[in-house]
């Protein structure tokens, strides 16, 4: 039976594999079998293009995936109540009805499908060879690491999970069971190191919006770190490495170390740059240190600045950046984990937001549960979305999967597990660490520091630990770094602890001011806080007012975030289960003839 694939505006609408229709029924007029699709460069590339769109979706990087999927860790979390959904999930509370489960799996298995179909038409089609080769290649590799990105997110939400890897023809058994994790990982590791020549590098791309050869060899370290950790395992409910995990950091270091010695991905001079450059809907094609990015169109898709991202004002007014909802919390001692000196700080959480009720303008903190990610900030939207555009939720705002520095930490972790704090894995973290001090620090902050860590291979560890949350937080990538490192129930529960220590004002948190002093400036738009890091006491100095801070918080603020901390934060998580993976939807369950179950959650 001749399948179809119906275009509408270059996007593919086909067959979701655990349905039993042969094809969607569209009214449009565009309609294409298989050969004559993958016979045209440009009709070839609009299926390949299709599957990126989807990445776009709210169900995917739009908001799911892109945030609740990735909370509650020691950053990034949700202070929120349950609801049934979002913030239940959040909160490792799921249950298999919640609809987002559903969607997610089926988004993630439709663009999986869009993937299969070019991956099986382009190597037989009249463009593998010839005039269009070197681009049909390219159009493949796309596809090979779009299904493999697709399958990284299944397995660290589900475990084992079904894997198709054709796609659906007539007569094919709809009803697929589960296939363990390692085999997936070890064919799609495989699978990616076989087109990589496929793939010209971002410098040949010139665009951070497609999927280039840096992207693709980074994924392949980050799978294969996951592969050689730790995860819960479907059925026996235990946690464990990968089976062949030995083999698999040295496919990490080796890939790492060919994008570093490449030349091809610098970081930027700046830390703050990157984010302030995806921001302003531009690229950063000097030094290509964000490798791939989820493109968002603005007014259209995507919330980056809105609902993750720096709170922005309610008060009634029309504020000056527009509003931003900030869904997506941050643990407050995160600021204070930071060395006093490290530039990366103010970049990726401040001590002020645009979120007060009596003006329009900035506000200090007055709450602990007032932090957020704030290397996405309506600050930095350019142009303003403020005035008409104030209420707007759709940003546009890119979503960047992989920075280069993300790349220098990989090896640096991998090297270490291999042979120990090396000198290469010395110099890999000292080079993500110099962007973080001025010149003059260096010596004490970077060289001091790491010779201070090198000194066995658990510590060097500890400290890549450290460096990426610094490094990276707030970019939603802490959930899975702590599942393979099997440090997420730990963390949660020093995160707990940490905060009830600080609140009671415990010893190790005398560098939190007990009181803030700050003054407005440029009609209260931006802030100087004199104090973000020690302690003056109940003084009055000229010209600045004063807010009590954590140490010292009104007792009626302090029971309302204990409250949050111990009975709403990361509240079904439970240590001993180490209980990260998600339920499968009841209805996927049911449609599934049996061959399905939720042999990955425990029993209530």
């Amino acid at each position: 039976m001749k399948r179809y694939i119906k275009i509408f505006i270059g996007v593919f609408i086909i067959f979701n594999f655990l349905s039993c229709e042969d094809f969607l029924e569209s009214e449009s007029n565009s309609v294409f079998t298989e050969d004559i699709v993958f016979s045209n460069l440009d009709f070839a590339t609009k299926a390949v293009f299709g599957a990126y769109d989807d990445f776009a979706s709210l169900t995917i990087y739009g908001s799911r995936v892109c945030e609740w999927f990735q909370m509650d860790t020691d950053i990034e979390c949700s202070f929120g109540k349950d609801n049934g959904s979002t913030v239940s999930y959040a909160h490792y509370n799921a249950n298999e009805g919640i609809k987002d489960l559903k969607d997610v799996w089926e988004s993630f298995y439709g663009i999986i499908e869009r993937a299969n179909i070019c991956i099986d038409n382009l190597p037989v089609s009249p463009i593998w060879e010839g005039e269009y080769e070197a681009e049909a290649k390219r159009l493949y590799a796309e596809a090979v690491t779009i299904r493999a990105l697709c399958y990284y997110n299944l397995i660290n939400a589900w475990g084992d999970v079904p894997f198709p890897i054709h796609s659906t023809q007539a007569g094919d058994d709809f009803y697929l069971s589960k296939t363990d994790r390692d085999s997936i990982y070890e064919y799609l590791i495989e699978e990616l190191a076989n087109v990589e020549d496929y793939m010209p590098w971002m410098r040949e791309t010139l665009t951070a919006e497609r999927i280039n050869k840096g992207f693709l060899k980074g994924l392949r370290a980050r799978m294969a770190l996951q592969y050689a950790g730790y995860s819960l395992r479907n059925g026996t409910l235990t946690t464990e490495r990968g089976r062949k995990w030995e083999e698999y950091y040295p496919i990490a270091r080796q890939e790492c170390l060919e994008i570093m010695e490449s030349g091809n991905h610098q970081l930027s001079d700046y830390f703050e740059t990157p984010f302030k450059i995806i921001s302003s809907y531009s690229q950063d094609l000097t030094n290509n240190e964000i490798m791939f990015e989820i493109a968002f169109g603005k007014l259209i898709s995507g919330r980056v600045c809105q609902s993750i991202g720096m709170k922005s004002t309610k008060a009634p007014a029309e504020p000056k950046y527009g509003r931003a909802t900030g869904e997506v919390d941050m643990n407050p001692l995160y600021y204070y984990s930071f060395d006093s000196l490290d530039l990366r700080r103010n970049t990726a959480a401040e001590l002020y937001d645009y979120h007060s009720t009596s003006n329009v303008g900035i506000q200090v903190l007055v709450d602990p549960d007032g932090f957020s990610p704030t290397k996405w900030r309506k600050e930095w939207v350019v142009p303003s979305m403020g005035g008409d555009e104030a209420s707007v939720s759709y940003t546009g705002v890119n979503w960047p999967l992989m920075r280069y520095s993300d790349i220098i930490l990989m090896f640096a972790e991998a090297e270490n597990e291999i042979n120990g704090p090396t000198e290469a894995a010395k110099a890999a973290l000292m080079t993500v660490r110099e962007r973080a001090f001025e010149s003059e620090d260096r010596q004490a902050k970077v060289v001091e520091y790491v010779n201070s860590v090198a000194g066995s291979k658990e510590d060097f560890f500890n400290a890549i630990v450290d460096e990426r949350a610094w490094e990276l937080g707030g970019e939603l990538l802490r959930k899975n770094d702590l599942v393979r490192w099997n440090l997420l129930g730990e963390k949660i529960t020093q995160m707990k602890e940490d905060c009830i220590k600080m609140l009671n004002d415990e010893p190790g948190f005398e560098n939190i001011p007990d009181y803030i002093y700050y003054k407005y400036a440029d009609n209260g738009y931006t802030i100087e806080i004199l104090n973000p890091d020690y302690r003056l006491g109940d003084v009055t100095i000229e010209g600045y007012e004063r807010s009590n801070w954590l140490t010292n918080l009104e007792e009626t603020n302090k029971a309302d975030f204990l409250d949050k901390v111990t009975t709403r934060f990361a509240n079904g998580y439970i240590p001993a289960q180490n209980n990260h993976l998600y339920p499968i939807h009841i209805d996927i369950i049911t449609a599934s003839n049996g061959k399905l179950s939720n042999d990955q959650v425990f029993s209530k």
